[in-house]
């Protein structure tokens, strides 16, 4: 019998064939790779859509001064930067003077206008696609933020957004090839997931854990604080704090490799390294950083940096920038060591540098594009301190800045998920509410007991004229012990009934503290945003 020929490929062969099916994947990956390298090199269009909201849809939550000016510095900032802009906010008298264009261009922060934008944001970047042209999208906001049954929110004038919502609206019907999110709002971290860990506290291993914003791998978030802190303005930046600290950072100050680029890396370095000398926590932003897969850079700069003012290795300290009408564009503490580049937006007239440590200051000429620090001419301040500097705030931007801290920058996860105050306070009601109406039910239970063994006793069979006087004395006494115990039962069940239905509003106060100088003192406090 013949035998059948063995058609399987020779031991050596095996290797072979293997190393040959790898080298075809290599192969394809690597023109793949040169394919995306060919269509990055192409500058995409950018869209901003922004959001600042200074009222709140909490009844007792106080509203906020400067959301609306920071709507008004991310409109510049990515205007500058070469993006079209969307923008929805209501400006108060004192914004619209300061910032006249964005207030000509900006929508009422209500959900038929955030709609509007959003259609109009989107038909723009279908035709960008259409035409084959790379599309980026930034969504930023700053305003109130809150969580309920453990989805965190961003508040209109007149509706909630959830994450959900983020998703379904900007996300889904803009669909951006990459899309950022800045969010200055208390909880923001909570947007991140599909859905939170309702009232428990849970460890989160990953913004990809429960789905929502998080899992999305061409969605990028810049998140200002955990789950348990709250966002905060100050009257010396006019603005939220963090929203000036990135800010800043897209600017350019962030940039610590000087390649053109800010990465989340470097940002999330930035902020935090701004806030490091800030010794409470409480006044100390936080924040949370996560890149789209494969793309770490949160702005390109470039287009901006056409026009700039460089600052040179050899100087060192905490700057701030402001212009002509004394709005504070940027704040930065730069190395020794550390070179700089910092956009200058466009400007009517020079813009002032300052330096902090010294009291000095440098005019920054408004005409050309590119000006060096030993370019500035020195001069007195025009204006002066207006008092004693907040303890707390004072300390931002008093640690210098350079790549070694982005290095040593450990990106944090949201570890721990706390529901916001509001929550945690009323989780006493239910345990409390029940425990009193437990009690209260017991007290009127041992009421008709009372009342059940005086009747029994009343209608026993007949006895002795010294039992009836006695067996009535007794069920005068149980009657008596039953009103006691009715009454008792009935305060009792009342009170729990209250617990359990008062209004959440008395335990969801939040802290709102002016600021405000006038022409003999100066007082300087802090805003809390929620």
């Amino acid at each position: 019998m013949k035998r059948a020929e063995d058609r399987s490929p020779p031991r050596w062969g095996r290797p072979a064939l293997v190393a040959a099916v790898v080298a075809s994947q290599c192969l394809a990956l690597s023109s793949r790779a040169q394919e995306l390298n060919q269509e990055s090199k192409e500058p995409p269009a950018r869209f901003a859509l922004i959001v600042g909201v200074n009222a709140s849809l909490d009844p007792d939550a106080s509203p906020l001064h400067y959301a609306d000016d920071d709507a008004a510095g991310f409109h510049d900032l990515f205007r500058t930067l070469g993006a079209r802009t969307y923008l929805v906010s209501r400006f108060d008298d004192n914004t619209r003077r300061l910032h006249p264009q964005a207030a000509a261009e900006a929508h009422d922060p209500k959900m038929a206008s955030f709609r509007a934008a959003i259609m109009e944001m989107a038909a723009d970047v279908a035709r960008a696609r259409a035409r084959g042209v790379p599309t980026v999208a930034y969504f930023a906001y700053a305003g109130h933020g809150n969580v309920r049954e453990g989805r965190g929110y961003l508040a209109l004038e007149d509706e909630r957004l959830f994450g959900a919502d983020i998703e379904r609206m900007v996300l889904d019907q803009v669909h951006a090839d990459k899309t950022h999110v800045i969010v200055d709002a208390c909880y923001s971290v909570f947007l991140a997931f599909g859905r939170g860990p309702g009232g428990r506290r849970e460890d989160i291993r990953g913004f990809s854990t429960l789905g929502g914003l998080g899992a999305r791998a061409n969605v990028g978030l810049l998140l200002s604080t955990s789950s348990a802190r709250e966002s905060h303005e100050w009257s010396e930046f006019q603005a939220g704090v963090f929203s000036h600290e990135v800010r800043s950072g897209l600017l350019g100050a962030a940039d610590a490799n000087g390649d053109g680029h800010v990465t989340y890396r470097e940002i999330g370095a930035f902020v935090d390294r701004a806030n490091a000398k800030i010794p409470n926590e409480k006044f100390r932003p936080d924040v949370y950083v996560k890149a789209p897969v494969a793309a770490p850079a949160l702005v390109d700069l470039r287009p901006g940096l056409n026009r700039r003012l460089e600052v040179g290795r050899d100087q060192g300290g905490h700057f701030w920038l402001e212009d002509g009408r004394g709005v504070r564009l940027a704040d930065f503490h730069k190395a020794a060591g550390q070179s700089l580049a910092l956009i200058r937006e466009p400007s009517v007239g020079p813009l002032y540098l300052r330096r902090t440590n010294t009291a000095e200051e440098y005019v920054v000429d408004a005409g050309p594009d590119v000006l060096r620090w030993e370019d500035l001419a020195r001069q007195s301040p025009q204006t002066q301190p207006r008092g004693a500097v907040h303890e707390s705030f004072g300390l931002l931007f008093a640690a210098p800045f350079s790549q070694a801290n982005v290095d040593a920058f450990v990106e944090k996860e949201p570890a721990t998920m706390d529901q916001p105050r509001a929550e945690t306070r009323s989780s006493w009601k239910r345990p409390v509410a029940l425990g009193l109406v437990g009690a209260g039910g017991a007290a009127l239970l041992g009421g008709t007991g009372f009342v059940l063994s005086a009747w029994f006793l009343k209608h026993e069979s007949s006895r002795s004229q010294v039992q009836i006087v006695e067996d009535n004395r007794q069920i005068g006494r149980r009657n008596t012990w039953a009103k006691v115990s009715y009454g008792i039962g009935g305060v009792l069940v009342g009170a729990g009934l209250a617990v359990a239905f008062w209004p959440k509003a008395w335990t969801e106060r939040s802290s709102q503290v002016a600021l405000d100088t006038d022409g003999t003192f100066a007082l300087l406090s802090y805003g809390s945003r929620f």
